[in-house]
């Protein structure tokens, strides 16, 4: 037996139940094009960590940092986490991560890069 509802095909009644609307999606979208990400390194005891910064936690949010964060573990086999607003993953992997935010749809004159290692 097979439901048909009217107006619907099976990828909207998909997005709906996982609550991926087309909304969701621009407003997505739109902050990657106006969110304003920091990269910088830091030394942790001799170990290095590169931390992406978004600044505001609500544009965090909007912009799905968890699986953000997932998914540049996962292309730069590395390990990692998320505080507030900020992604950590281990190593110097300033330069790779640029690109890949490039991939996901950010801005390029939007990612700063911190050229210099802070002390934590």
């Amino acid at each position: 037996m097979e439901i048909k509802l009217p107006g619907q095909d099976a990828e909207d009644i998909i997005d709906q139940l996982l609550g991926n609307t087309q909304e969701e999606a621009l407003m997505q979208t739109i902050t990657k094009e106006k969110a304003l990400v920091r990269i910088r390194l830091e030394n942790r005891r001799g170990h290095y960590v590169t931390i992406v910064d978004f600044g505001n936690s609500e544009d965090a949010k909007q912009l799905g940092i968890k699986d953000m964060a997932r998914e540049l573990k996962k292309k730069l086999a590395a390990g990692g986490t998320i505080r507030d607003s900020w992604i950590e993953i281990q190593g110097d992997h300033r330069q790779k991560i640029k690109k890949l935010l490039i991939e996901m749809g950010f801005k390029e004159e939007n990612i700063l890069i911190d050229e210099g290692v802070t002390e934590a």
